[in-house]
């Protein structure tokens, strides 16, 4: 790729499509409940989670494939017109060895794009894919579309994740654009799992089951008319940093176990909830700090700050730590989808984007027990 000449280019993001299971599972119905000491079970029901989708049968790049699909059809774009291709890899791949970012690249038909995963960052990953994506844009030397997809699914059969969360399932994609190419165009009919570009017209056959690209997993995904605005933000600044001293605190033993005894351990839950809260509380005010000073920014000017969800309690914890508002809209996903990984902040920025007006500017956090912190801060442009 050629240097950029002259000034680098805006970087925008598109709409966030999300692909959300059919069958829901309430909270109260999790079957590792009945196992629960009743402390623990206490601590389960008081996350604020009151139900969470599961993807029944369906691998995590089948996931990312129908999100990705509602993506390309949502903004107009033919998915070999693609320049780039990053999949949010995760926790627990279908086979060793084999590579599941091309894989999706061959079911979408994105023949030309540079394809890659990005993970090993958990929550963070998904800001880690902006980062790289970002990157990649400006180093091309004119307009560039770049598309990042993932599939969420909880790796061990319980999913509560303890003391923390729940785990739910989805697909989530968006593309990255530079100001020059806003990917507005012609409505685009998914090429399914033909490996060009050729119309397709579904049904779309992933995992065995029957798909035609449908935006949130329920009607079809909203298409911009000819020369339309598809991206929701851009993007003015973004401050990624990590701890390997956390790496493995939370983890899951496979090498020894067969998939159905795997389980999601907390190896210091001591560490977790107070050393690393504490890391976590300075990290996120240093790095607030820093990007709102060289985005020039003032706290109070922002019009929403939005997070991962975890629970209402660690809503609660944020909120008063770093002395911001968390959007109401976190709560409300929390609620309805549990903890969807790096899912979790682009589901929470889209489904803000209705209420912030054009100029708006959002913060956006994101971290990991890995551990991993993100703060971006991102614009809302006009529709």
């Amino acid at each position: 790729m050629s240097a950029y000449a002259g000034t680098p280019p805006e970087i925008r993001i598109g709409r966030v499509h999300l692909w959300h299971p059919e069958h829901t599972l309430a909270v109260t119905d999790l079957p590792e409940r009945a196992t629960l000491p009743e402390a623990r079970d206490r601590q389960l029901l008081a996350l604020g989670i009151d139900r969470v989708r599961v993807a029944d049968g369906l691998t995590e790049v089948d996931l990312a494939e129908r999100a990705a699909l509602d993506a390309l059809a949502g903004s107009g774009t033919d998915p070999a017109d693609l320049d780039g291709l990053l999949l949010v890899q995760g926790r627990a791949p279908e086979y060793l060895m084999a590579s599941e970012a091309t894989r999706l690249q061959h079911r979408i038909g994105a023949t030309r794009a540079l394809t890659l995963g990005v993970g090993d960052l958990g929550c963070v990953s998904s800001s880690a894919a902006i980062e790289i994506g970002a990157a990649l844009l400006r180093g091309r030397g004119g307009p560039g579309r770049i598309l990042v997809a993932m599939g969420v699914r909880a790796a061990a059969t319980a999913r509560y994740r303890p003391p923390m969360t729940v785990l739910g399932d989805c697909g989530a994609a968006f593309l990255l654009t530079t100001g020059d190419d806003d990917a507005g165009g012609a409505p685009y009919t998914s090429t399914g799992d033909t490996g060009g570009s050729a119309p397709y017209t579904g049904p779309y056959t992933s995992g065995g089951a029957p798909y035609a690209p449908g935006g949130d997993g329920a009607g079809p995904a909203p298409r911009p008319a000819a020369g339309g605005r598809s991206a929701r933000y851009r993007l003015l600044g973004q401050e990624l940093r990590s701890d390997g001293r956390y790496a493995d605190l939370f983890r899951i033993r496979y090498r020894e176990l067969p998939p159905e005894r795997w389980a999601e351990e907390c190896a210091d839950e001591n560490a977790y909830s107070f050393q690393l809260a504490i890391e976590s509380r300075n990290r996120l005010r240093d790095l607030n700090a820093e990007l709102l000073r060289r985005c020039a920014t003032a706290q109070d000017e922002l019009a929403a700050v939005v997070m991962q969800n975890l629970s209402v309690g660690a809503f609660a914890f944020w909120q008063d730590a770093l002395g911001l508002k968390i959007a109401d809209v976190c709560r409300d996903n929390l609620a309805g989808h549990g903890h969807l990984g790096p899912a979790d902040v682009l589901m929470n920025l889209e489904r803000l984007a209705p209420s912030v007006p054009a100029g708006g500017k959002v913060l956006v956090m994101n971290s990991s027990p890995v551990a991993a912190w993100c703060t971006a801060l991102v614009e809302r442009l006009p529709d």
